[in-house]
């Protein structure tokens, strides 16, 4: 795909016109989208406040979002941020060091994967941290009434992983959930992400022993700027924010103003089946993501080490495991798996290229719970799926 740079749009699909919507809706909005598959540049106007709006935006990509912030970043500055985050000791030469190298410097797609091939940063990494800005950015505007406008004119090529994909919309919103219960238990102390910090009166603030603290309450505190507006200038988390601020409210050193009186109910949990796929094509693994991702949460890696890495720590519902892969194979892996009596019940469904009677009666001899032929068919893949996980909503 031969999209815009970050660089390119950087106020996108201006003359469109703001629709507005109400605070309930955003949800279905975005729903909607990931239905339709868009790929396009999503750009919001949150009302905090009458008269006093958050811009943010969100990047989609075929149904997903990729990125989410307070505005779009160039390439340069989505380089640096990055950069600077994962492998500082570069950040004084990655311009220079760029512009030297790249064969295609307009696009953020090529940057990415440039760095990613030369080990200055992996997929990994970006992922995190993409997604990390976009559940700050949705903890922002889910709960609020605003204006959006899309234009898919201005899709922009930042998506993720060798299989150019974007996050994962129900582990998105698992961790809002999550971090929106940490918001109720100090909202006694801190009403909420739009709330106004101010100081306590200067004979309280005589008696803040930390320099740090009174120097922060001193600068920041004027009034007028919300704890995602603090949290922004910062680069830091406005959750780690907010419970540092209940701290010092209890301290009597700081309360809040309201800006306005929300009352904001977490979504509900979403508890969805766990598939790992372990098949060393990215073009499969890009089948699997698409054809589960709206009913499971998918976890993808390309070699049997990998998954059994994963496979120590994070436990799975189901796994998709390719026969043909280079150093360990299927088989191999498969015949292991069950030999430990902790995966002795584990669906494991076996996908191969091949449709002979050996080949299934050796994934059998085995352990597998199902044999696949590739091509895949999406709908009997789901089905397969929907078969052997519990509380899938597929």
């Amino acid at each position: 795909m031969s999209g815009m740079s970050m660089g390119d749009v950087l106020i996108p699909g201006e003359t469109l016109p703001l629709i507005p919507y109400q605070s309930q809706d955003l949800a279905r909005l975005i729903e909607s989208f990931r239905q339709q598959q868009v790929s396009g540049t999503l750009q919001l106007e949150v009302e905090v406040q009458p008269g006093r709006c958050w811009q943010r935006v969100l990047l989609w990509y075929g149904g997903e979002i990729t990125y989410g912030g307070n505005k779009l970043i160039d390439r340069g500055e989505l380089i640096r941020i990055l950069v600077q985050k994962f492998k500082p000791e570069y950040a004084q030469s990655i311009d220079g060091w760029l512009i030297q190298q790249l064969v295609y410097p307009h696009s953020s797609r090529e940057l990415l994967t440039f760095l990613v091939q030369r080990q200055v940063l992996t997929w990994e990494q970006i992922e995190t941290w993409a997604q990390g800005q976009t559940v700050f950015t949705l903890e922002q505007v889910i709960s609020f009434a605003g204006k959006y406008r899309f234009n898919p004119q201005t899709e922009v090529d930042f998506y993720h992983g060798a299989d150019g994909s974007g996050l994962n919309w129900n582990q998105l919103m698992m961790t809002v959930n999550t971090r929106q219960q940490y918001w109720n238990k100090i909202s006694s102390l801190i009403p909420g992400i739009a709330a106004v910090p101010l100081p306590a009166d200067s004979a309280t603030l005589s008696k803040i022993s930390e320099a740090a603290i009174k120097q922060h309450v001193q600068k920041w505190f004027d009034g007028q700027r919300t704890i995602v507006d603090i949290a922004t200038a910062l680069d830091r988390d406005p959750l780690q924010v907010g419970r540092s601020y209940a701290q010092w409210a209890q301290m009597g050193w700081m309360h809040c103003q309201k800006l306005i009186d929300v009352v904001v109910e977490p979504p509900a949990p979403v508890e969805l089946p766990i598939v790992l796929s372990v098949d060393d094509s990215p073009i499969v693994q890009t089948r699997i993501k698409r054809a589960l991702n709206d009913h499971c949460e998918v976890l993808l890696a390309n070699d049997a080490m990998s998954a059994l890495h994963l496979l120590a720590r994070q436990p799975v519902d189901l796994l998709l495991l390719d026969v043909t892969m280079p150093g360990i194979d299927g088989i191999e892996l498969c015949q292991t798996l069950r030999r430990m009596s902790k995966f002795t019940q584990l669906p494991i469904v076996m996908l191969t290229a091949k449709d002979k009677s050996y080949d299934r009666a050796l994934a059998e001899m085995v352990g597998a719970t199902e044999y696949l032929t590739k091509p895949l068919d999406d709908e009997k893949l789901v089905a397969i799926v929907n078969k052997y996980t519990k509380g899938g909503n597929i």
